[in-house]
C-alpha cells in the first residue's frame, strides 16, 4: 500500500499534473466521488494515483463539488496551482460549474462522456424524440 507520504512527494517531484473527476450513483443508491490525477514520473512513464474516493453525501452543487476537490488538492496534497495542468470530467451541470473557475487548470469535457450522449441521443436510447 502506498503511503499518503508517497503520493505527496511523487506529487511534488511533477511539473503538471492533470486531474479526472467524476460522481456516480451505485447500485445501493449512494453517490460516490472520486478524484485521481495523472503525472509523469522521472523515466516519463504515466502515474496515475486515485488521490480520493468516498462517498459523497453532500447535495451535488458546484460548490461542495468544488470545496471537495479544491481541499483534497490544496490542504490534504498540497498541489500548487502552477502545477495543475487541468481537469477532465463529464458534462454534468454542476460538474462543469464546479470546475470552469480556473482553480483546477482548464476544464476538460470527458470524450467518453460526450460521445455516449451522441449515441444515446442519436439512437433516442435516452428518451423518445417528439412526435410534432
Amino acid at each position: 500500500m502506498i503511503s499518503l507520504f508517497h503520493y505527496q512527494t511523487l506529487l511534488k517531484r511533477a511539473p503538471g499534473v492533470a486531474f479526472t473527476a467524476d460522481i456516480w450513483k451505485s447500485g445501493a443508491r449512494k453517490y460516490y466521488i472520486s478524484l485521481t490525477a495523472h503525472l509523469f514520473d522521472k523515466d516519463f512513464e504515466v502515474v496515475p494515483l486515485v488521490l480520493s474516493l468516498r462517498q459523497f453525501t453532500e447535495r451535488h452543487l458546484a460548490v461542495n463539488i468544488q470545496s471537495f476537490i479544491k481541499f483534497e488538492l490544496d490542504e490534504k496534497f498540497q498541489i500548487m496551482p502552477k502545477q495543475r495542468a487541468g481537469i477532465t470530467t463529464d458534462c454534468g451541470r454542476d460538474m462543469v460549474a464546479a470546475t470552469s473557475n480556473g482553480l483546477f487548470g482548464p476544464r476538460y469535457a470527458c470524450i467518453a462522456h460526450v460521445w455516449n450522449n451522441v449515441v444515446k441521443n442519436g439512437l433516442c436510447l435516452w428518451s423518445p424524440p417528439n412526435s410534432t
